[in-house]
């Protein structure tokens, strides 16, 4: 199911390209989760190190039914990584302590990049600040009158939405679906086609939130809906730079499409590149995905030189 892309062009040449730019450093959060964390944790800790630019590890939570103090001993040193990949999802009621929160929020504050994926946007509905950071989430009982409102498309651009009623949070069966660049001049998407197949996956819809300080870089149409919903989406938060990626659903060890998808592993890496340093200098893989097919590369194989 691989289509061939056009590689691109590196970025460093001449000395620049002797001298590569030192390594990110990046923290996977996992441990809780309605997915199946360890394969996801798995697939984004290989997209990051396959792509040469970025070091990994993993901090995992402790269990979901924990006593509070296993949880208050739970304390990732955020302060030592430019970046942090979220794969956590509590289901609505945020378990970390008071004491991690209140890191993890100056960690991003002070310039920290963050990227929470897929179900990571379920998460903490009670912890304002989060809503904050990811901008729009679903489920855990987000509602209008306490989580704000839906992030729509008009002809001024994309918006916040507030006269739609209910809850929050839904994708319909899952599909193969194009990803339509919302913006793709964009570091992240420069480069990219404008128009390209996801693999098989969960398409989010309804995800409600603060709306602010956001910039949905692209979008796919859903059944469910009939609207365009947002799959990559760019939040400021104090001084730093937060990548929401909805996309990404893992169902089990070997349930993987979507996360093998070469251009979900495309906007991974350049989205965390992008919020850890503020530049992007991937290159584009070579088996990126077209508008008519899929390609699904498992992370150790995907080609990231030019």
């Amino acid at each position: 199911m691989s289509a061939l892309g056009a590689r691109a062009t590196s970025p460093l040449s001449g000395a620049d390209a002797a001298t590569p730019p030192a390594k990110i450093r990046c923290l996977i959060i996992d441990g809780v989760n309605n997915h199946h964390w360890q394969a996801t944790t798995k697939a984004t800790k290989a997209t990051l190190l396959a792509t040469g630019r970025f070091t990994v590890d993993v901090s995992t939570s402790p269990a979901k039914d924990a006593d509070p103090e296993a949880w208050a001993q739970w304390k990732p040193e955020f302060a030592k990584y430019q970046l942090v990949v979220s794969n956590f999802n509590d289901g609505g009621h945020c378990l970390w302590s008071e004491q991690t929160k209140h890191a993890f929020v100056s960690f991003v504050k002070a310039g920290g990049g963050f990227v929470p994926i897929h179900a990571a946007d379920n998460s903490s509905s009670d912890w304002p600040e989060y809503n904050e950071m990811i901008a729009v989430g679903g489920w855990g009982g987000r509602k209008p009158a306490t989580h704000g409102s839906l992030l729509r498309k008009t002809e001024k651009g994309w918006g916040a939405d507030q006269a739609p009623k209910g809850g929050s949070g839904g994708h319909g069966p899952r599909w193969a679906f194009p990803v339509r660049a919302e913006k793709p001049d964009h570091p992240i998407l420069k480069g990219l086609p404008k128009l390209w197949m996801h693999g098989n996956d969960e398409l989010y819809n309804s995800l409600r939130g603060p709306c602010e300080n956001v910039t949905v870089l692209a979008s796919s149409p859903s059944k469910a809906t009939g609207t365009d919903e947002p799959m990559a989406m760019l939040i400021t938060y104090g001084r730093g730079r937060v990548f929401h990626l909805p996309l990404g659903h893992v169902g089990g060890p070997q349930d993987v499409q979507a996360v093998h998808c070469v251009g979900f592993q495309t906007l991974l890496a350049r989205g965390a590149e992008f919020v850890a340093t503020g530049s992007v200098t991937l290159p584009i893989p070579a088996d990126f995905p077209t508008a008519e097919a899929v390609s699904i590369v498992p992370p150790a194989e995907v080609i990231w030189e030019p």
